[in-house]
């Protein structure tokens, strides 16, 4: 797992892994996936239109792909493979 900073200066645990799509299987693309147990509160504040970072989290979440709420869901991610349309390259 790496580190990932955040727009208020917090870590969050997160890989940056190849993913394939289904559809195109010959093409990878490289992208961040967040698993951290606090994706809960950055759902908070990119739900929120009215706290006072929401701007600038919804400014980094364009660099990340998905969440993950717990490693045991991120280890489930790679047991079952494909995942709406896409799956990690191992």
């Amino acid at each position: 797992m790496e580190k990932f900073t955040t727009p208020s200066d917090f870590m969050l645990n997160g890989v940056e892994v190849e993913i394939v799509w289904d559809d195109t299987p010959e093409a990878t693309e490289g992208v961040r996936i967040i698993v951290d147990d606090n994706c809960s509160e950055v759902f908070g504040i990119l739900s929120n239109p009215d706290h006072p970072e929401h701007d600038e989290w919804s400014a980094w979440d364009e660099d990340i792909f998905y969440y993950c709420e717990s490693e045991q869901e991120w280890k489930d991610l790679l047991v079952t493979g494909h995942h709406d349309g896409w799956k990690v390259i191992q």
